[in-house]
Formats: structure tokens, sequence, C-alpha cells
């Protein structure tokens, strides 16, 4: 993989811009190594060319033997001259050790910072970032990184949930680049451009949690016209801004101050059943995920039958607690005679590993 990147890295140094290459303006550090590579390659290759031509012209040397003469010439290195030099050859000589010692000092200085000290592996490896989150589909795009999206990231990670979070604080930049493995983009999210480059055409959820409503509101429509059918999930900062938020088109609105509020007067009445929360939401590998399925999307054997004909909750040893009807209203704890029609949804919940036995034999392993 780091072979594949170096070859188109360095492929890039000498190609002309085109219109893929619109996203790299956003990687300022790619940017930045591979215009200065690019530039002191130009520069060595010049200075040399000229070298060579000018030994070539003057001194009637073989290509390989000026080639020679110009690079003991511009390193400084002492070794005696390996042609006889005229007074014409001489004038060039001094020519071309003022005018290119200091750009040749200055390329190769430049090669060396670039590749010290994990320069260049920290390229490669945003690189590779880059082509990934290209390739992306079905993803969820993170707008911001503060508290809340902190908590979103780690929840998603956990869930094994492919996500690209858009930030563009040079300090939380560097904290995801230094202490996580999260696909990122440096930039703001209100920018066409930059929701582009995250792979909003292929993106199947956004996530709001900028604290500027006007700036969320703004990044939903955008992200609409980007992308009509896409999950938007927003938090809101005010509740005067909650109904705006819906009216431009998140499709879930979210206030953590009045989740807060509710959990904090549940742990006054009925502390047990927000520990239990806690536990199955906070377990590590074994939480318990909580999934909403449409029945057409289950194995025909399972479809037009109730509950209990299809011995579905049977074979897959997992519970479901809801349906989801026709009209879009949930129906709690369903009785075993509840029909499994092909246009209403399941909710089940269980640890990951019975989740994936679900889908083995409830999905076909999808």
């Amino acid at each position: 993989m780091h072979i594949h990147s170096f070859i188109q890295i360095f492929l890039y140094l000498f190609r002309l811009p085109n219109a893929r290459d619109a996203h790299w303006h956003r990687f300022d550090r790619i940017v930045l190594a591979v215009k200065r590579l690019r530039t002191a390659f130009l520069l060595l290759l010049l200075i040399t060319s000229v070298g060579t031509a000018g030994y070539m012209l003057i001194e009637g040397a073989s290509m390989f033997d000026s080639y020679y003469m110009t690079i003991i010439t511009l390193a400084s290195v002492g070794f005696a001259e390996i042609i006889p030099l005229s007074t014409t050859g001489r004038f060039f000589t001094s020519i071309l050790i003022i005018f290119s010692f200091g750009l040749f000092t200055y390329a190769i200085s430049t090669i060396a910072h670039v590749f010290a000290e994990g320069g260049f592996s920290k390229l490669i490896k945003e690189y590779n970032m880059l082509e990934k989150i290209q390739s992306l589909k079905n993803h969820v795009i993170v707008c911001g990184y503060g508290r809340h999206a902190t908590e979103v990231a780690q929840e998603l990670a956990k869930q094994g949930v492919v996500f690209v979070i858009v930030e563009q604080n040079r300090e939380k930049i560097q904290l995801l680049r230094n202490t996580t493995e999260f696909l990122y983009v440096e930039g703001d999210a209100t920018q066409d451009a930059i929701l582009t480059e995250a792979g909003i055409d292929h993106a199947a959820s956004l996530v709001l949690t900028l604290p500027d409503d006007s700036n969320n509101i703004f990044i939903i429509i955008t992200a609409r016209q980007l992308n009509p059918k896409i999950r938007i999930i927003c938090r809101a900062n005010q509740q005067a801004d909650e109904a705006k938020l819906r009216r431009a088109g998140a499709d879930h609105v979210v206030m953590p101050e009045r989740i807060g509020g509710f959990y904090m007067a549940t742990l006054i009445n009925k502390p047990d059943l927000v520990e239990f929360f806690n536990l199955i939401s906070n377990m590590g590998p074994a939480n318990v995920v909580f999934e909403e399925l449409p029945v057409n999307k289950l194995s025909s054997k399972y479809q037009g039958k109730t509950i209990e004909e299809s011995h579905l909750v049977a074979d897959c040893r997992i519970p479901i607690v809801a349906i989801r009807d026709l009209n879009g209203q949930y129906v709690l704890n369903p009785s075993p005679q509840t029909p499994l029609l092909p246009d209403t949804h399941i909710v089940v919940f269980g640890n990951p590993e019975q989740m994936k036995k679900f889908r083995q034999i409830a999905m076909g392993g999808v």
C-alpha cells in the first residue's frame, strides 16, 4: 500500500491540475509538502540539465561526464575535474556555482525535511485517508468535533459504523490526527466543496453538532440539495430553533439539555431504570444494540405470518420490542398474534453476537 501511495504521490508531483485535484487544497499539509517536493525536484532537474548541457556545448564532453562534472560542482565535494576545462569552461563553472549553490542547497534540504522524522509516512497516511474517503458509500458524516460529536464518534466506532468527521479547528484536527484513527476532512462544513469531499453524495446520514444553529440550518439546506435522500440528525442549541431546523429539512432534532434534564429527573424517582439503561449502553464489546429493520428484508418464510406462527423469536432468540405499522406508528410489546407484514418494520435488540446470529438466520447474513 505504501509503495502504491508513493508512486501516486510521485506522479502527482509532475502532472497538471485536474478536476480531481480540487480536493487536495483542503489538505494543507499534503499540498505544502507536495508543492515543496515538486519545486525541489524541478530545481534539481533544471540545475543539473543546465550544467550538463553547458559542459557538453563548451567542452564537448560526453553526457555522462558532463552530468558527473555538474554534480560534483554543485555538491562542492572537492573532487578533481574529470575533464580539462578551458577558460570559458572555468568561467561557466564559476557562474554555475554562484547561481545554483543556494538553489541546490534549498532543494536538498527541502527533500530531506519532508522525508525526515516520519514526515513522508504521515503524508502517505493522509493520502490514503483521502483515497478511502472518496471510495466510501452509505457512511455517516459528523460535522464538528466538540463534546457531543466526540461522544457520537466514539459510539459509532463502537458499533462499527463507518463515518467521516468534518472539522475546521486546527487544534481539533491535530487531536484527531494524533490520538484517533478516525477519518476526517479539514474545512468549513458550510461549504459545498467540503461536504462533497466528505462524500455527501453517497452518505447515508449526516450528524450536525455545530454550536451555531444558523450554520446548522445552512448545512441542512445544502445537504438536502446535494443528497435529497440523506438522513439528517441535528443538534439544536436553542429551543426556538427546533422548528426551524425541522422546516429546513432535518429528520431528527436533538436538544442535549432536554435529554440531560429528563435523565436527571428520572434519577430522582426511577434510579434503577436509569442504571439499567446505562448498563445496556455502556457495556463495551457486549453492549446492547437496538435496530429497526424492514420486514421485507427478512427471509420470505417469516413474512405474512404472525409473530407466533413465524417462529422468528424462537429461531433467533431475540425479542421483538416494537413494530412500526403502515401509518408510522409504533406498537410496543406486540402480541404474538401481530402479523409481520412486508410494509412494516420491527424493532429488535440484543448484543452484537446475538444480532449477528439474527442476521444470519432471519436475513440470510445481510
